[in-house]
């Protein structure tokens, strides 16, 4: 039997560089499959909400938006049949157009109402009931205002049932007047 000699000095730095080299390579390659499909999942879920988001339509501010623009430009060029059409039905069964018209020409701000522009909605629920607080800033030949809606969903879309100016109720179908 023969004796095996002991590897020289060289030999053993050698293939111990060999083997760091080759289990770093290794840790390398494991790393970057890890990432790779972690990346691709995170990709997918992205896509995904990106998808539900894209096909979840108008918001419920730009809902509410739809309808208080023309309400707010209906209102300020005198058309009031119009804007009366745009309230919540108990608003609209408890106040005629004509006391709806002498309500809105009584503010002179609602009177020479031009624009709005909501920021700010909020959305309550008791329920099967809900209403719908917009709030943003009405541009009127008096000045800038802060204006908030208080809206029904009704079978047509939201409707309005309160307006207030700087928080003061001006036009409301809450009680009677």
């Amino acid at each position: 039997m023969q004796a095996v000699g002991r590897p020289s000095t060289e030999k053993i730095v050698v293939f111990s560089l060999l083997a760091a080299g080759v289990f770093v390579v290794g840790l390398l390659l494991l790393i970057n499959s890890v990432t790779e499909s972690s990346r691709e999942k995170a990709l997918a879920t992205v896509d995904a909400e990106a998808q539900r988001i894209g096909n979840s339509g108008p918001s419920m501010l730009d809902k509410a938006a739809a309808v208080a623009a023309p309400f707010v430009a209906h209102v300020g060029a005198g058309r009031f049949a119009e804007a009366h059409a745009l309230l919540a039905a108990p608003y609209r069964n408890a106040v005629p157009v004509e006391a709806f018209a002498k309500a809105c020409r009584a503010s002179p701000i609602l009177a020479a109402a031009r624009s709005v522009t909501l920021n700010r909605l909020r959305q309550q629920s008791a329920g099967t009931a809900a209403t719908i607080e917009a709030s943003g800033v009405l541009d009127s030949g008096a000045g800038a205002v802060p204006i908030g809606f208080v809206m029904l969903p009704e079978a047509e879309g939201l409707r309005i049932l309160v307006v207030s100016l700087a928080n003061v109720a001006v036009l409301q179908g809450v009680t009677p007047r």
